[in-house]
């Protein structure tokens, strides 16, 4: 009974809002209360009574508060942690900043043989991706051999090293969870990346029960091995699992596979990505006619390592700079991307103290935040994406940044990086054909018994608004707490 009372109340204040008639219409205070008890009744829907809130909704362009509820405690966010992440780097590294990636060589050309090591130094792009690359990953490596070809090498007497000491050897978020890491979402990260470090891997069905199943990775290596085995069948749902054992590249799929069915696609994350890099890179300068006598390497491989962007011997040989950050945070935003999230702080570290990882990354983070009214220490940030659970961080914290970004000299282009309701990104089909359809900008958040949804609203009347959603300990679907959030802001959009 009383979610059919919460569900009038909401209809109720939608026909006021909506109405035509003059006599009927509420405006003022009158229409405001009756949102905001709307509102105060979803959040306290007996549904989630065994789950905990914690809601601010907050006036841009006055400073009045609508809504709090928990405002101040501390929740795990799930991916809106990925908002002060994306805030500190582009307040701190700018919308214009590249990254750099560098072909570095201590060897002599002598005739058209390199005499010693290709060495392939980054900070940390995670670019090197088909979506910036024209459809094809490895299209910088391809550059990369038209230049070495352009100065005569077409032998490297050495091998393909790979010199990820722009960051620390740390490739997996803080409490990371053992049975997700063999999906996209979860791959390691480092200061060399590639395809994001994880496969593409198509499965095309046979027509017939008992043929032969294809499966097709978007880039072909041997750094790793796909193992078949799916049962096709002729009848029943597809059912695929992914496996891959830790700290291995033995890739399997297995499960059911419907004759006939729909290509299928499936991303496995790839175990050390400095190897992958390296790897890809040497087969791929090969291909184009490269012969290559040594081995492709990881630094932290080979015993004692001398890192050689701080070497004065090493020269360079061919050079990559990544798309604008404003971008790469669009990409990281929009499709609440981890591999991206998780380089930002190291990034920060990496610019200001030649050293990429978590602490100093935090420690910038916390200088930064000063400005924006956040005390360092008062939140927990762990990992960069999200995924982990030993974040914690309150609605009143997240509405800080998102309203000091948008009072900030790089307003447009930080609101450019948001999911738009009803049409992009991960809010694409939410709230469609709603009042907060175009009109609602939000940063999404999942990880399991946790949902949040933080970001800026406008009003029919067109004021703005800053919101943040966060729920822990619910045992609900997802869809059930979207019902909540997206009423909200379906009637916030709707109030005039």
């Amino acid at each position: 009974m009383k979610r059919i009372g919460i569900i009038l109340l909401t209809l109720l204040f939608l026909v006021s809002c909506s109405g035509t008639s003059e006599a009927v219409k509420k405006t003022g205070p009158s229409a405001f209360n009756d949102m905001m008890k709307a509102v105060d009744a979803l959040v306290r829907d007996e549904a989630f009574a065994h789950a905990h809130w914690g809601v601010l909704i907050k006036s841009l362009d006055n400073g009045e508060i609508w809504y709090a509820q928990n405002a101040k405690r501390l929740f795990m966010p799930a991916s809106n942690n990925k908002i002060p992440g994306a805030a500190a780097a582009l307040t701190a590294l700018g919308p214009d900043f590249r990254y750099e990636t560098h072909l570095l060589t201590k060897g002599k050309i002598e005739g058209n043989t390199l005499c010693g090591d290709l060495v392939v130094w980054s900070n940390g792009d995670p670019t090197l991706y088909e979506r910036y690359q024209g459809g094809d990953s490895r299209a910088v490596f391809h550059a990369w051999a038209d230049s070495l070809k352009a100065q005569g090498i077409t032998r490297i007497e050495g091998g393909i090293i790979g010199d990820d000491d722009a960051y620390n050897d740390v490739h997996l978020g803080e409490g990371w969870a053992w049975d997700y890491l063999q999906t996209w979402y979860a791959a390691q990260f480092g200061a060399l990346q590639f395809n994001e470090n994880y496969v593409d891997v198509k499965i095309v069905a046979p027509d017939i029960p008992g043929g032969k199943v294809l499966l097709i990775p978007n880039c072909p290596s041997d750094y790793y091995t796909l193992h078949d085995q799916i049962e096709v069948v002729d009848e029943g749902r597809t059912r695929i699992r992914l496996n891959r054992a830790p700290n291995t590249n033995d890739i399997v799929f297995s499960g059911r596979l419907r004759a006939g069915a729909d290509t299928l696609e499936l991303s496995p994350t790839i175990h050390n990505p400095t190897g992958f890099y390296v790897q890809v890179l040497k087969e791929t300068l090969e291909e184009c006619g490269i012969r290559i006598a040594g081995e492709a390497a990881d630094c932290d491989d080979l015993g004692s390592w001398e890192h050689a962007a701080g070497d004065e011997d090493y020269r360079e040989l061919a050079h990559y700079y990544s798309v604008p950050l404003s971008e790469i945070l669009t990409r990281m935003m929009k499709r609440s991307q981890n591999m991206y999230a998780e380089t930002m702080p190291r990034t920060l570290a990496w610019k200001e103290t030649g050293l990429g990882n978590m602490e100093d990354g935090r420690k910038i983070m916390d200088s930064l935040f000063t400005d924006f009214g956040i005390e360092p220490g008062s939140w927990v940030y762990a990992d960069g994406s999200g995924l982990t659970r030993y974040n914690y961080i309150s609605p009143q914290i997240l509405v800080n940044i998102l309203e000091g970004m948008y009072h900030s000299e790089t307003k447009e282009i930080w609101l450019e990086t948001f999911p738009v309701a009803g049409m992009d990104g991960t809010l694409r089909n939410r709230m469609k054909g709603t009042a907060a359809e175009g009109s609602v900008l939000g940063k999404t958040g999942t990880i399991s018994n946790t949902r949040g949804l933080s970001g800026y609203a406008r009003t029919a009347a067109g004021e703005n608004v800053v919101y943040s959603f966060l729920v822990n300990g619910h045992i609900l679907s997802s869809k059930e707490t979207e019902r909540i959030t997206d009423s909200i802001l379906e009637l916030i959009c709707a109030y005039e």
